[in-house]
């Protein structure tokens, strides 16, 4: 017995996870918007939702317990309260073929990292609030697009701005930056990237580009994502991994005046930018002029 196995307390609950670098992008994800979340751990899995302290974004992660290559949980379940960036430090060197093994207790949680060492972190079971309103929304446009040409499209429009603009038509799907300097992806339906579209009526949202980068790491554990919104509406994005591991991110739209607003403060430090530049090509030709009359 380790030390902080002696330390951990009566275990009520030891899960083995045979891909470190997925639950590692997982809890990555999660700390970008919560410091801490509760994990509910039940014979069916394991599942935590949460809201940012903004209550702008809802996340929502279900891991299925036949994802797990051990799997030990009493019939009423457990309750696990993690600080998410010491966990996500606690992995956050993890290889690919490395295993991590959960031992939860009432006070304690022990993080097993195994691969060619074997690494052990104790971290405190906290009590976290779990009290978060279940969100059901009703879309207009659904799209199911492949997960890396989708994270492509929003990382080049958030190169251009802070808001990404969403369009769906009946045969057109287009991510692209709400801002003067317009950068477009559009996906066609019957491409390769679109795997299905389904628009009631032509829809147009905008988002904040940094919620949504804060969860783009998820694209690395599913093969496509489900993008479900309407007009003016909140943003519902499905990630599913082949093994059945869910994550459902729900993100508000933007404020309205969020781009210009955006576009202003471009256009601020661009004029600072050209001010700045001409006044040192003003002391550069006084110190010209200076030098010719010494001379």
């Amino acid at each position: 017995m380790s030390e902080f196995e002696s330390q951990l307390g009566e275990v009520k609950a030891k899960l083995k996870y045979p891909s470190a670098t997925t639950l590692a992008t997982l809890v990555e994800s999660l700390s970008e918007l919560l410091e801490e979340a509760s994990f509910t751990i039940t014979k069916e899995g394991v599942k935590a939702v949460g809201m940012d302290p903004a209550k702008v974004a809802y996340i929502e992660v279900t891991i299925p317990y036949a994802n797990f290559l051990e799997y030990e949980v009493p019939e009423e379940g457990v309750n696990l309260g993690a600080n998410l960036s010491a966990l996500s430090r606690a992995l956050s060197r993890v290889k690919k073929t490395d295993v991590v093994t959960l031992e939860v207790s009432p006070s304690n949680l022990l993080v097993r990292v195994e691969g060619q060492t074997i690494r052990e972190y104790l971290l405190p079971n906290l009590e976290v609030s779990s009290e978060v309103p279940e969100i059901k929304l009703e879309h207009t446009a659904h799209v199911k697009i492949l997960s890396d040409p989708f994270k492509r499209a929003l990382s080049d429009a958030g190169e251009f701005g802070d808001v990404v603009e969403l369009e769906a038509t009946e045969n057109m799907f287009a991510v692209r930056a709400a801002s003067e300097k317009r950068v477009e992806a559009k996906f066609l339906s019957g491409s390769a990237s679109l795997v299905a579209i389904e628009v009631n009526e032509r829809t147009t949202s905008r988002y904040d580009f940094n919620y949504l980068d804060k969860v783009l790491a998820m694209a690395k554990v599913a093969d496509a994502v489900d993008v479900q919104f309407s007009t003016d509406r909140p943003l519902e994005l499905k990630f599913e991994s082949p093994g059945g591991m869910s994550v459902r991110y729900v993100l508000a739209p933007a404020a309205a005046g969020a781009a210009p607003a955006a576009e202003e403060k471009a256009e601020a430090a661009r004029e600072e930018e050209e001010e700045s530049e001409g006044e040192e090509a003003e002391a550069e030709g006084e110190e010209e002029e200076g030098g010719s009359e010494e001379e």
